[in-house]
């Protein structure tokens, strides 16, 4: 029994040190232009992104074969990016062959940037233009993997072209200041019938207001109520009057 417990644990550590040494190491390599549209001596850069590294340990080394139309383009410079090495040239960099051989300063496990590239259209005879990196090797320090190529196209314009495009963008951007403008005048317009009706409508209140104190009289029931107030006072003088005189013409007679 221990036999069988101990030959199956030696199977299972052969299993995962054979899945380790052939543990496939892969990543995606692109690149990416500044623009795809240029006109003649225009320049753009072009990066070369490292995405998706599928290693334990990260990248550490490109290298590669770089092809362009040299009658149309120049390369003005290149320059490393997130810890890569900027190729140089004689030392990293053939320029005759396109040779780039280039390190990280330490493994890298992240989507980033390796170097970027900087070009200058010329008076070119092609209008469609290729950039290519072809025999891509890239390696996280134990095996490398290989990519056969990865491209990025460019096309060359006219000046007149390019005024054009920029002229439709003009155009599209008028027109969407004249749909505002618009918009904001219906506002304005609305807004200000609104504040008209009710500075109407408030005048109005307030003349209405004004009229009705010019023209209100003093209420009849006030005037009458006086009026009788002052009968009944007279009238109860009256009255005491006879009632005293009566009083007294009865107390002579009483005397007598």
């Amino acid at each position: 029994m221990k036999k069988i417990v101990t030959l199956g644990l030696i199977l299972m550590l052969i299993i995962c040190m054979i899945g380790n040494v052939y543990a496939a190491f892969s990543c995606h390599v692109n690149m990416q232009a500044s623009k795809t549209q240029v006109t003649k001596n225009n320049e753009f850069t072009i990066n070369v992104n490292v995405s998706n590294i599928q290693s334990e340990r990260g990248v550490i080394s490109f290298g590669g074969t770089l092809e362009y139309d040299k009658d149309s383009l120049t390369l003005i410079k290149m320059e490393g990016q997130n810890g890569w090495e900027t190729p140089s040239s004689g030392l990293t960099y053939n320029e005759t062959k396109g040779k780039i051989a280039i390190t990280r300063n330490r493994v890298g496990k992240n989507n980033e940037t390796i170097f970027k590239m900087t070009f200058k259209v010329k008076e070119a005879k092609e209008q469609n233009l290729t950039v290519n990196l072809k025999d891509i090797i890239i390696s996280d320090g134990s095996e490398p993997f290989k990519i056969n190529n990865v491209s990025q196209n460019i096309t060359v314009v006219t000046d007149t072209q390019n005024s054009t495009s920029n002229l439709e963008i003009d155009n599209k951007e008028v027109d969407s200041n004249r749909i505002a403008n618009t918009n904001s005048n219906t506002v304005i317009n609305l807004t200000s019938r609104g504040n008209n009706k009710q500075s109407t409508n408030t005048t109005n209140k307030i003349a209405d207001k004004t009229s009705a104190k010019t023209t209100s009289l003093p209420k009849a029931g006030e005037s009458n109520y006086s009026y009788i107030l002052m009968a009944l006072i007279g009238f109860v003088v009256i009255m005491a009057g006879i009632f005293f005189l009566k009083v007294r013409i009865l107390d002579k007679k009483i005397k007598q």
